[in-house]
């Protein structure tokens, strides 16, 4: 008994820890002793730690040796190289490549290099790179050429850009231009002021085929080209025929000119033009309908002004205390004190209260119309409402009614 009593002490099961308890204790198996518990278990993932890696040195690892995968390794990082703007080291790789390996890149390497060096501004190693492709039997695609003509037209360098037009074209290439290619050439003619050479351009492009046919930015960049060299009419021509193809005007071109037909004074062209694009659903904003209203009242067509002011609440244009009152101001500064004064009826209407500047307006139209009852009607209306003139209004006012 002894003997099994030494053994117990020394079992594992109880750590190691030997019982004080005397072995003929009745409730020896009574007594509370501390919870064994058991080990904690080990729990093995099978899925390894993450590591953060960068793009390019996922690739360092070695390839198999078999070209086509090699190709497919080389191009990858290439690529990568190029994203990162790593344009040097993309072309050393190009290299090492062709040297070490007897690689030869293709179509789609070639063009993501052309792409880089463009963006980088290295247009004449572009070309080079054009005729390396030629040279090793790598025919040239139309991605290859617009990258190229894209390049030199944001460089400002038309002629080599033309150049580069006429040479996808011609027998030996005979490659089609796209709607994207002449687009980008549109655009660079615009940017120059070779509007002319844009327009020719644009009716050659009717004539390409589908696939060259002009779409909604090739019209937008022509007429903002035309706006700023103040060929207005003709902006609105090209407008015209871009919506008989089926394109919509947006508010940016229909606002350019409208605009510009008011700097050049053809006043009622713009009021025309306004009412054909909000029928058309184009949403003009509260500037471009104020540079009308501003035209209009220069040439006192008050009934225009009437209209305008109509369509635009007709078309909910968000008027708030500020505008409402700048279109108030505009109006009593050209002596259309009625429309004013009816502007300020439809923000009561509205239940928008009239800031001082229109009051202020209001009151010098007023007085300058000579109707002095509707001045001490507003001057009082605004002393209830605890508004303050603005200027020297009252000054001018007192030696009005007293001089």
């Amino acid at each position: 008994m002894a003997l099994w009593a030494i053994k117990c002490s020394i079992s594992p099961y109880n750590n190691g820890i030997h019982s004080e308890v005397p072995l003929n204790t009745p409730n020896r198996f009574n007594t509370q002793q501390p919870l064994r518990r058991s080990p904690p278990a080990i729990h093995t993932s099978r899925r390894k730690k993450k590591r953060n890696f960068s793009s390019l040195k996922i690739l360092t690892p070695k390839p198999p040796n078999n070209r086509d995968t090699d190709l497919v390794f080389y191009s990858r990082r290439l690529y990568m190289l190029c994203k990162n703007a790593q344009v040097d080291e993309a072309i050393r790789l190009l290299r090492s490549m062709e040297d070490n390996k007897g690689l030869v890149p293709d179509t789609v390497t070639y063009n993501v290099l052309i792409n880089a060096l463009c963006r980088d501004g290295q247009l004449e190693l572009g070309l080079l790179l054009l005729g390396e492709m030629q040279d090793k039997g790598c025919t040239p695609t139309v991605i290859t050429y617009t990258t190229l003509i894209h390049g030199f037209c944001e460089a400002g360098r038309l002629e080599y850009a033309l150049k580069l037009l006429d040479l996808m074209r011609s027998k030996e290439i005979g490659i089609t231009p796209t709607t994207v290619t002449c687009t980008a050439l549109i655009q660079g003619l615009c940017a120059q002021g070779e509007l002319k050479r844009a327009l020719d351009l644009l009716n050659q492009m009717k004539s390409m085929g589908p696939n060259c046919a002009p779409n909604e930015l090739t019209y937008k960049k022509l007429i903002h080209g035309l706006c700023q060299e103040g060929l207005h009419e003709l902006g609105v021509e090209l407008l015209h025929e871009m919506v008989q193809r089926g394109f919509r005007p947006d508010e940016i071109t229909s606002s350019a000119l409208i605009r510009g037909l008011c700097q050049s004074g053809a006043f009622l062209r713009a009021a025309l033009f306004v009412s054909e694009m909000v029928y058309a659903g184009v949403q003009l904003d509260l500037a471009t309908y104020g540079c009308l209203l501003d035209a209009l009242c220069k040439v006192g067509e008050a009934a225009l002004v009437r209209d305008t002011i109509r369509l635009m609440c007709e078309r909910d244009v968000a008027l708030d205390s500020s505008a409402y009152s700048g279109l108030i101001q505009r109006l009593c500064d050209k002596g259309m004190v009625d429309e004013a004064v009816g502007l300020k009826e439809e923000m009561r209407r509205k239940g928008i209260d009239p800031n001082s500047v229109a009051y202020t307006s209001l009151v010098d139209g007023l007085r300058q119309a000579g109707k002095n009852d509707h001045v001490l009607e507003l001057v009082h209306e605004m002393e209830s409402k605890g508004l303050q003139p603005v200027g020297n209004i009252l000054k001018v006012l007192f030696q009005s009614f007293y001089s």
